[in-house]
């Protein structure tokens, strides 16, 4: 009798192991500004991924990356791991970089919206110098 009711609740955890999970997609790309202006040493870069689709709220923000520039000097490539399970159909996303100062003031920031690109497609973020 017992080994007749495990066989019911084996088939049902063989049934959830099959259930792939989704990959986590990574967005790869460049950031970097016109002006000859080294960085300071200890700024940080930071990269999002947005939910824009609704232009009287607040975005959504789907994954975000922090990187401490340690000195290097644009153009700084990055790397966003982001769930492709949270992209949905109709609605629209953006990829928006700045980079902060030591103090964690604003220094450079995209002014443009750029569309979250299809996976395995690159894309280039151009900075402007934030007005202070």
């Amino acid at each position: 009798m017992r080994s007749l009711l495990l066989i019911p609740l084996a088939a049902s955890l063989t049934a959830c192991a099959t259930i792939p999970e989704p990959a986590a997609v990574t967005l790869t790309g460049t950031v970097a500004y016109r002006e000859r202006i080294a960085l300071p040493a200890d700024s940080r870069l930071i990269v999002s991924i947005d939910d824009v689709s609704l232009a009287d709220a607040p975005s959504v923000t789907i994954a975000q990356n922090q990187i401490v520039t340690a000195g290097q000097q644009v153009p700084i490539s990055f790397a966003l791991s982001y769930d492709p399970a949270k992209i949905e159909p109709g609605r629209s996303y953006a990829v928006s970089a700045r980079i902060l100062d030591g103090r964690g003031r604003l220094a450079w920031i995209t002014d443009t919206r750029n569309a979250l690109p299809p996976p395995g497609q690159n894309i280039a973020l151009n900075l402007v110098q934030a007005r202070r």
